[in-house]
């Protein structure tokens, strides 16, 4: 096991209590969704997917991905739809209201962050974003 990286430690917790803080933010606004659902939606977002991807993606068995899809289709955030080019699978795709919930979320972990962050100066904000910038190459790099 190599040694850790100067800032890896300081990452995982900041992580972790952004993580915290979102999650929790989400369960009390106007508009509640679940740190799960919002994963979720997250990657349909990216595009329409199967009910398969989406359980390779989080993880889960087909039958909890399948309900917990059901559950977002009843709040109106996904519609299923067949795909056009094979007619035999059914796709998953974010509604405008969907799209809405995630924008909505989006900005308010924005905003509650921004009020968080203010402590800090223009130049350690400057700094930070910079940092963050980097390290999100680095990780998305392993994908």
């Amino acid at each position: 096991m190599r040694p850790p990286q100067t800032g890896t430690s300081e990452l995982v917790d900041v992580v972790n209590l952004v993580t915290q803080l979102l999650w929790a933010d989400m369960r009390q606004s106007p508009r509640s969704i679940e740190p799960s659902q919002w994963v979720t939606l997250r990657h349909i977002a990216r595009g329409p997917c199967t009910i398969g991807e989406l359980a390779r993606h989080k993880a889960v068995s087909l039958p909890t991905m399948s309900k917990s899809v059901e559950m977002l289709v009843r709040r109106g955030w996904v519609e299923r739809v067949v795909d056009e080019i094979d007619r035999r699978r059914t796709l998953v795709r974010l509604t405008a209201r969907g799209r809405r919930v995630l924008a909505d979320s989006r900005r308010r972990s924005e905003d509650l962050l921004a009020q968080k962050l203010d402590a800090l100066t223009p130049l350690e904000r400057a700094a930070l974003a910079e940092s963050l910038r980097r390290a999100r190459a680095a990780l998305a790099a392993e994908e």
